[in-house]
């Protein structure tokens, strides 16, 4: 794409703002059968991501739809969820969670360009500027990366930037897919694009929030037990209220209720817990509290996972590498194969011989043999 054409297609991008140019705009990029999508969101002040703006190129044709004029957002829905319409996004994550908040749809037949570009040799986790300019030598605007995508009406920067996003989505995966084709990856890309969905949309409900309280580990059982209980109260406001967890209390304040066990309200200060926490959530907070006290020996949780032991630790290490030597003669970026994320779990004591869901599928047809090993050394 010349660099006229680019900008000819940003100054007549289309504004959308109601229902029927909306609906009709999801049937063209059904009929086209590919679409570039984008989304602009704020998320500073709630629990659940607002959308602000929706991105769409279809061909050579920018529109970019207002989701708060819609009152009818079940043509999104229908597109996101057409097996038959390819979605060409970039980093979808988030999006992924925004539509889904916006519209409740599960988006299949994505094409992430972030993971099109790890499976053909370019930095794992790639941004969008950094792999355009890589791949078209053209450098996008910044400008208005941090703004408010809620004010109407929006600034001509920041229409410039929100057009840009998607306008060479689709000839970057035009690039993309001839090298995955040539290498026989577009099957793994479909995989890896399922399981991201997967992992946004089915993520551990309010019971397993305490996972993520950093310091967990710190505590006795009895601790933990009270931890479990407050970490998934806050989740359950959280989204009850439509705030940010912190906003009700920060990990600092969770974790010091759980290994101080206050018996009364006025021991929540001792926690750190500023005045309006204490009238607002203080009842609550002891009552919870009060729970675990009372739970019998025998019906507390079990301690988390010991700590890898020195020997795990190496024998992790060396698969590691050997993951890492597959990546570099596929030509894949090493991350794909040796993120701590999928390979940890292997080597924590006590781990059995079923592998994370993540290491099935087209990784399991690359480290077969590793696994398959340590699978016999386990059982042996």
């Amino acid at each position: 794409m010349s660099p006229g054409t680019m900008q000819a297609m940003v100054e007549e991008a289309r504004w959308i703002g109601g229902d029927a140019e909306f609906a009709a705009l999801c049937e063209r990029a059904a009929a086209a059968g590919s679409v570039a999508m984008d989304t602009e969101f704020e998320r500073t002040d709630t629990f659940y991501p607002k959308l602000a703006l929706v991105q769409f190129c279809i061909d050579e044709r920018i529109a970019l739809v207002d989701p708060l004029t819609l009152s009818d957002p079940s043509p999104l829905k229908a597109l996101l969820e057409d097996p038959e319409t390819e979605k060409v996004m970039h980093s979808c994550s988030e999006d992924v969670e925004v539509l889904m908040t916006f519209c409740g749809a599960r988006p299949r037949a994505l094409f992430d360009t972030q993971i099109a570009a790890a499976f053909c040799g370019s930095r794992y986790g790639i941004g969008y500027r950094e792999l355009v300019h890589s791949e078209f030598g053209v450098e996008l605007d910044k400008g208005a990366t941090r703004s408010d995508w809620l004010q109407r009406p929006l600034s001509s920067s920041q229409l410039r930037y929100a057009a840009l996003d998607v306008a060479l989505l689709l000839p970057l995966r035009s690039r993309q897919i001839a090298a995955l084709e040539r290498d026989a990856r577009v099957k793994w890309l479909e995989e890896e694009c399922d399981r991201l969905v997967s992992e946004v949309l089915e993520r551990p409900g309010p019971e397993s929030a305490w996972r993520s309280v950093k310091g967990a580990g710190t505590l006795d059982r009895r601790g933990l037990a009270a931890l479990q209980r407050l970490a998934a109260w806050r989740e359950r406001r959280a989204r009850e209220l439509d705030r940010p967890k912190g906003w009700l209390l920060k990990d600092d304040q969770l974790l010091r209720l759980a290994e101080r066990l206050p018996q009364r309200s006025d021991g929540l200060a001792d926690a750190g817990l500023p005045p309006g926490a204490q009238r607002r959530w203080g009842n609550e907070l002891i009552d919870l509290i009060e729970e675990a006290r009372r739970l019998a020996d025998d019906e507390l949780p079990p301690p988390p996972p010991a700590p890898m032991s020195r020997a795990g630790n190496q024998r992790m290490k060396a698969f590691r590498q050997r993951a890492r030597a597959h990546a570099q003669r596929l030509g894949l970026a090493d991350e794909l194969l040796t993120r701590k994320r999928l390979i940890e779990p292997l080597f924590l004591a006590g781990a059995g011989t079923d592998w994370p869901e993540a290491l099935t599928g087209w990784r399991w047809d690359v480290l077969g043999a590793e696994l398959q090993a340590l699978r016999e050394d386990r059982e042996a």
